[in-house]
């Protein structure tokens, strides 16, 4: 009996000490996490096919709820995936906490919980003057807080799209002892009228301080005209255009000619699809001859979608044309007559001579 009660009481014990929860193998889970005033990430690794993920993030100060935001994902086995969202309050605390729960099949598989104040404790020795974005890229403007105390930081710019990073590029070791601008191109194509994020991540050295830094821009085509490069004449026109955008240009050359308040005349090319810092000559030519006088030439690039994106104005002006001068026949030729004339005058002289 004794012994019975000894082994029921190491089986208690055992499972005070180990509960059940804590020896499953947890197959979800979160690696990293951080966040400040502008935005939180969080990055997931598992083990297993997740298919109906879902994270959600809360914002509290003072055990009250301020903002929630969930984002489905899902991942494969052996993989790891990062999550960004952004706040969309304006911050009145000094004292916050950023939680973000992960959960599997509606489970909630692991949450963590990251404290951060509004306004750092201790200043970066560098200043975000400015952050812009657009579709050919995105530029970062820093100066030192103190010309006297010089500053090393790591940039990473990440563009973000639902979330996801769909492209980053990190600047290292980048000395901020002036006013100092990081620009970046995007390598990658971008969607057409689509809404992008980009958030920049900066750690500076010394000292140790990790901040982040969000913009938006919706990405669209854009192509310009090159001045310099633009003929037009009697027999047509060609045009030189520059792609500005990662989002491919997809559109026509309208030149219109005008002429006497009649209606104009139209003609249309269509260039190669260009990126940024990519270019095309699109040359035109006029189905007729044009009709003498002064033509207004306007030439509109276009999307498919009838939006002007840049345009050239010029005058052209076609001469009347004249009637070719009427040539002497072969008859009418002076010199030919002479050489005609010569051997009938030898011919006459011999006769008469002989005579």
């Amino acid at each position: 009996m004794k012994s019975r009660n000894i082994y029921i009481l190491t089986i208690l014990l055992a499972l005070v000490v180990f509960p059940t929860s804590a020896v499953e193998t947890q197959s979800t889970w979160i690696t990293s996490t951080f966040s400040d005033e502008n935005s939180m990430d969080v990055s997931i690794q598992s083990s297993e096919q997740v298919n109906n993920g879902q994270l959600i993030f809360k914002l509290t100060s003072r055990g009250k709820i301020i903002e929630t935001i969930t984002q489905d994902f899902t991942i494969a086995p052996g993989h790891k995936i990062t999550k960004i969202i952004m706040w969309d309050s304006q911050p009145q605390f000094k004292n916050y906490v950023a939680t973000v729960s992960v959960l599997v099949d509606g489970r909630s598989v692991d949450e963590i919980s990251y404290p951060f104040s509004y306004g750092f404790v201790v200043l970066p020795r560098f200043q975000v003057v400015d952050l812009s974005a657009s579709s050919s890229g995105a530029s970062l403007l820093l100066k030192p807080r103190s010309v006297s105390s010089p500053s090393v930081a790591d940039f990473t710019f990440q563009l973000i799209q639902d979330g996801e990073i769909i492209y980053f590029e990190t600047k290292e070791d980048i000395p901020v002892m002036q006013s100092n601008q990081l620009s970046i191109d995007w390598p990658i194509l971008l969607d057409d009228n689509t809404e992008y994020s980009v958030r920049v991540k900066a750690i500076s050295h010394t000292p140790d301080i990790t901040s982040s830094y969000v913009t938006w821009f919706t990405a669209n085509q854009e192509v310009e005209i090159d001045d310099m490069d633009v003929d037009v004449d009697d027999f047509g026109v060609s045009v030189t255009l520059y792609g500005r955008s990662q989002v491919p240009f997809n559109g026509i050359v309208k030149v219109e000619l005008h002429k006497d308040g009649s209606d104009p005349l139209v003609f249309t090319g269509r260039p190669e699809p260009l990126t940024l810092e990519r270019d095309d000559t699109v040359g035109i030519i006029w189905d007729d001859d044009l009709e003498p006088g002064t033509y207004q030439v306007n030439i509109h690039i276009l999307t498919l979608g009838n939006e002007i994106l840049d345009r050239y104005e010029t005058m052209l002006f076609i001469p009347e044309r004249t009637s070719p001068a009427s040539q002497p026949t072969q008859s009418q030729t002076p010199g030919f007559t002479i050489l005609l004339t010569i051997p009938g005058i030898i011919y006459a002289v011999v006769i008469s001579s002989r005579r």
